[in-house]
């Protein structure tokens, strides 16, 4: 019996460690994005062109008032383009993957005449009235009580200031930037240099002039625009933020600009590009194009579903 128990044990043993592996859940895998169709913008240069003749003209996926949320994804994803800017140019690259993931997918044009291809120029408080007033028509034909916000560059920035500061807190959920300017940026070193020479305030004298404050307001510290953003704490109680930069920004500098701190009931997370994919060389313009970033959003707006990026080269301007 002794001769028999052993071998016997042994199998039992077996078997429930086998039985053992075989009930553990796989490890997540990483999204897979879609490739874009053909003759779609591949890069910001592309998309201006393709949006010359219409600057108002909506990235694919977009701007379908007849899109109901569903249960997975009950917040639509408003995306926020940046300065100089616009939904088309910025958003023709993710907004279709966001949609073919399952969710409703809105851009928004604002911060210029809608005659104008270049955008988010104007009064970075004023423009973000105006995506509160988008936002609200969006709620209104989706059901939805909730959006979340995407924002790339200034994007970023003007989406935090509507969610903290003008009513937006109780109607976002998530506030995504892409290389978000959320404090003053030195542009490589530039306004640096033209502060040390005098040449910066006859220019900003120059672009305020002519109706584009908003260059000016994300480069001074001390401008009304970031003491009211920041001066009271970078966040709100009860919203999700995520911020997303590269360590090759030459806009958004130092790129470290784009993170921010929790206060109380929020929960920030802020992500180098770099710590994700060492090879990923993207800079401040190729962002909105790189399909890394594109695997980190989705990640972002789905706080409970947290899967691994699958790297792919990545490269200034062009993005992947």
């Amino acid at each position: 019996m002794d001769r028999l128990r052993k071998p016997v044990m042994a199998l039992v043993a077996l078997a429930a460690a086998t039985s053992l592996v075989a009930c553990q859940p796989k490890p997540p895998t990483a999204r897979s994005i879609p490739p874009a169709k053909i003759g779609a913008p591949g890069n910001l240069i592309t998309g201006g062109i393709g949006s010359a003749l219409n600057p108002m003209r909506n990235p694919a996926g977009t701007n379908d008032y007849s899109c109901k949320p569903s249960a997975a994804h009950p917040n639509p994803v408003v995306l926020v383009h940046g300065t100089i800017g616009n939904a088309y140019d910025s958003w023709s690259g993710l907004a279709p993957v966001l949609k073919s993931y399952g969710y409703c997918v809105f851009a928004v044009n604002y911060g210029a005449a809608e005659s104008s291809l270049f955008k988010g120029l104007g009064d970075i408080p004023a423009s973000a009235a105006e995506i509160g007033r988008f936002v609200d028509n969006v709620r209104a034909k989706t059901g939805a009580a909730k959006v979340d916000l995407v924002g790339h560059s200034q994007g970023g920035s003007v989406a935090r200031y509507y969610a903290n500061l003008i009513g937006g807190s109780a109607k976002v959920g998530n506030v995504v930037g892409l290389a978000p300017s959320n404090h003053a940026t030195t542009v490589s070193g530039l306004l640096t240099l033209g502060r040390f020479i005098g040449a910066v305030d006859p220019i900003f004298a120059a672009t305020n002039w002519i109706g584009l404050p908003s260059l000016q307001q994300q480069a001074d510290p001390g401008s009304t625009y970031f003491t009211n953003l920041n001066g009271s704490g970078e966040t709100r109680p009860g919203l999700r933020y995520v911020n997303i930069a590269t360590k090759y920004d030459e806009v958004v500098t130092p790129y470290r600009q784009a993170f921010i701190t929790a206060g109380s009931g929020a929960t920030v997370q802020n992500i180098t590009l770099q710590d994700v994919c060492k090879a990923d060389l993207t800079d401040h313009l190729g962002i909105v194009y790189d399909t890394n970033v594109y695997q980190l959003v989705l990640n972002a707006l789905e706080p409970g579903d947290q899967r691994p990026i699958a790297c792919s080269t990545s490269l200034p301007l062009f993005g992947t």
